[in-house]
């Protein structure tokens, strides 16, 4: 198990040094040209590392004459998110570019810088009418993730609402939900059109309760509209809203009993289950008798959101949502997690049928499974920090926590209790669980850091891990993780100066971490050695001890990783 937690830190505590070489080598080859050029801004896309070497790079690519590697270095410049801000102007510039995923791609990175890319706004709204759909969707994404002001932006979106192509409609329609109330008289007027309902109730749904005051219009939408795919986004924006949108029941049930299209009578059953309106009663009734397995799982669910005090039927709707997560179609799996989610049966009710279906022989049914949780997002959370509680479920919550990153935050106060279950394989994982939550883990800090003291060199790594990747906010703990820089265990040794790297690299304890780390740089293990360069060059001047073995590693290392973390760490500590 010790060799198996050991391996399992290794992985993250690798990935910063050999990122960093692979950005080096891509930012050189970023100056050539053809498919080495493109796969290097590619390499740049996956390990957004070196911000200051890497956007000038990308932005020189900008320029090129070469279509394809102008795209691809603007999907790169987009994952390096604020950092990529001094590109502003050149991916402006591609807005206007022949090329159109040139310009949708340049409409994505925008949006992802942030606030510093509002001066964009305004070229972004013209391309909302682009004649490529790739282009509008791109810029619809990116004004609705900047954070606009409604009072500048609505008078242009209600002129916007005046076109009839579709694809001009929805960034206006994104762009509104954000307004909130304010923008519904607008909304309510995007619903009377053919083409502009379908995106007004893709945007009313996300509104949800916000949009109550549209009920009647989407309830119009879904009786009269032609296009069944219209239908049932407006079925499914009532949903949203839940209990708010009772006048639409009558409706809903209607639809339920009676339209062309089953997708429109799944989404009506849904909704009527999310508003809780005893007046749906019958309609939910008849689709649990129904032969169609999904419709039967949507109707006994229904029927247990109307009556949450009837155990039988809350017991029905558990045990058919969870053979729904095990289905082949990923559709009805995430609509299964997303209604057991809604349900809120009682746990004693619900965690044994989970551990029943975790359990199963088949580990393609425990895959389905475990991806429906993980569809739900942070919805998930709460459900899983009380499947911790259980301990035939805890391994399975703790790996799907792990699967869930930043999404699994609200579960911290859960895992810092998991810390004390008595087991080394619990523990090490509800370690790794919080380290990959990075600093929204602070509130554990003091919990992990017991571990510091372990006679399991596996649980001390898990630590170093953990309080590593909470950086600043663990500084409490260099305390402790002091003293394993003396490990006879020379990961631990090489971890610790790993940790006290990323909490406080100006720390007292950088001194004796450099010795130790440029000791590692000649007797280590090839992960050993990346990792000590790397953690040299974090310590910067305080390093400066070890530039004679910094030198002669970037010279003379077999392994060309690690002599490009050495020289990159002497550019440091000099």
């Amino acid at each position: 198990m010790i060799k198996r937690l050991m391996f399992s830190v290794a992985l993250p505590l690798a990935a910063a040094s050999i990122v960093w070489a692979d950005a080096a080598d891509s930012v050189k080859a970023l100056s050539g040209k053809g498919a080495d050029a493109v796969a290097a801004a590619d390499a740049l896309a996956r390990n957004p590392e070196d911000a200051d070497k890497a956007v000038p790079a990308l932005i020189a690519a900008m320029g090129s004459d070469d279509s394809e590697l102008r795209w691809h270095a603007a999907r790169a410049l987009a994952e390096y998110e604020t950092e990529a801000a001094p590109a502003l102007a050149a991916l402006t510039k591609g807005l206007d570019d022949p090329d159109m995923e040139v310009r949708a791609y340049s409409a994505y990175a925008i949006g992802e810088i942030g606030e510093k890319a509002l001066p964009a706004v305004p070229a972004l709204i013209k391309k909302i009418t682009d004649k490529e759909a790739i282009v509008r969707r791109a810029a619809m994404g990116a004004v609705r993730k900047l954070p606009t002001d409604p009072n500048e932006t609505l008078p242009l979106i209600a002129k916007i609402l005046d076109e009839s192509d579709p694809g001009v409609v929805v960034p206006a329609l994104h762009t509104l939900a954000e307004a909130g109330k304010k923008s519904l008289p607008v909304l309510k007027k995007a619903l009377t059109t053919e083409r502009g309902a379908y995106w007004a109730c893709l945007i009313a749904g996300e509104m949800g309760p916000e949009a109550e005051s549209a009920a009647p219009n989407l309830a119009e939408v879904l009786k009269s509209h032609k296009d069944p795919d219209t239908r049932m986004q407006a079925a499914v924006a009532l949903g949203q809203i839940g209990p708010g949108a009772k006048a639409a029941v009558g409706q809903l049930a209607a639809s339920l009993e009676a339209d062309d299209s089953m997708a429109v009578r799944y989404a009506s059953a849904y909704a009527l289950g999310m508003i809780k309106d005893s007046a749906s009663e019958t309609a939910l009734e008849s689709a649990s008798a129904s032969k169609d397995e999904f419709m039967h799982m949507l109707g006994e669910w229904g029927i247990a959101r109307l009556h949450p005090e009837d155990k039988e039927a809350v017991e029905h709707a558990v045990e058919d949502l969870v053979e729904g997560m095990k289905s082949d179609n990923a559709n009805v799996r995430a609509a299964a997690a997303r209604c057991l989610a809604e349900l809120d049966a009682p746990r004693e009710m619900v965690a044994p049928v989970l551990l029943k279906a975790l359990t199963e022989t088949d580990p393609t049914v425990v895959v389905h499974f475990r991806e429906a949780i993980v569809s739900l997002g942070p919805k998930a959370t709460p459900r899983l920090a009380k499947a911790l509680e259980i301990e035939g479920l805890r391994m399975h919550a703790l790996s799907i926590l792990r699967e869930l990153g930043p999404d699994a935050k609200a579960a911290v106060p859960a895992l810092i209790e998991t810390l004390k279950v008595d087991d080394a394989e619990v523990q090490s994982e509800t370690m790794m669980v919080l380290g990959g939550l990075g600093q929204s883990a602070a509130p554990a800090t003091e919990s992990i850091a017991k571990f510091l003291a372990s006679p399991e060199a596996g649980l001390q790594q898990s630590a170093l891990y953990a309080l590593g990747t909470i950086g600043p906010s663990a500084k409490a703990a260099i305390p402790q993780i002091t003293p394993l820089l003396d490990s006879d265990v020379e990961f631990t040794k090489v971890a610790a100066g790993w940790a006290i790297a990323h909490i406080d690299p100006t720390s007292d304890a950088a001194a004796k971490a450099t010795i130790v780390l440029a000791a590692a740089l000649t007797e280590g293990s090839d992960l050993v050695r990346l990792e000590a360069a790397t953690s040299l060059g974090m310590f910067g001047k305080q390093a400066a001890s070890a530039k004679a073995a910094l030198t002669k590693a970037a010279s003379d290392d077999a392994s060309e990783a690690v002599r490009a973390a050495a020289a990159e760490a002497l550019t440091k500590v000099q």
